[in-house]
């Protein structure tokens, strides 16, 4: 199976690096290409031909970055890197329709996950859930309503904490549950889900329950 090509755009050398560390290790992923700055976003675009683009150029704003997102679009999809990012800029991006939002505190297994997500065309959105509630207007889905009445009410808990970027360990602690009786909860949540891995299965919850 070939490899998802990844362009890493961002305007940090620490995080740049970081991310190509994370994509080399993560298997079916490979860096395409790196790009710090708009002009070189375009370039190496044209050149290496990306799936997917992860752009995080922070000094972008406005219309600069809705058109740099535009010209991208045309080509690849595209994840916003999101860190201290301002909303502006977020909900630049949103009525850009970019593919979907990451948080760069995203576990590696999260990261590989939704990478895969977006090459399949699915828009996805991994945010801390106040954020993802403040935004989710900007950028309506076309997808079905997912039903998931047949969640228990500590399965869509489970859920909602992973979305929320927790790991299992910090799941158990927070609802007093064992990390193994966390795992089982998502185990079965999926499956009533049909959801392909954990993190899907956490984003139909996340966007289709309502708010608390």
């Amino acid at each position: 199976m070939a490899q998802i090509q990844l362009l890493i755009a961002d305007d940090q050398v620490v995080t740049r690096s970081g991310l190509m560390a994370m994509t080399r290790e993560a298997p079916g992923l490979d860096v395409a290409g790196v790009a710090q700055d708009a002009a070189g976003v375009v370039t190496a675009v044209d050149r290496e031909d990306p799936d997917i683009v992860l752009l995080n150029l922070r000094k972008l704003t406005g219309d600069s970055f809705r058109h740099l997102v535009q010209l991208i679009g045309a080509h690849a999809s595209i994840i916003v890197l999101c860190c201290h990012d301002s909303v502006v800029t977020l909900q630049d991006a949103l009525r850009a329709k970019v593919a979907g939002f990451m948080d760069l505190e995203i576990l590696q297994e999260d990261f590989a996950s939704v990478i895969t997500l977006v090459s399949r065309g699915c828009a996805v959105y991994l945010l801390p859930r106040d954020r993802l509630s403040d935004i989710s207007t900007e950028y309506p889905t076309s997808s079905t309503s997912v039903a998931i009445s047949s969640l228990t009410s500590r399965e869509n808990d489970v859920l909602l904490l992973l979305a929320a970027g927790m790991t299992n360990k910090q799941i158990g602690s927070t609802l007093h549950i064992a990390e193994n009786t966390v795992k089982k909860h998502v185990h079965r949540a999926m499956i009533k889900l049909s959801a392909s891995n954990r993190v899907e299965a956490a984003l139909l919850v996340s966007q289709h329950s309502p708010k608390r």
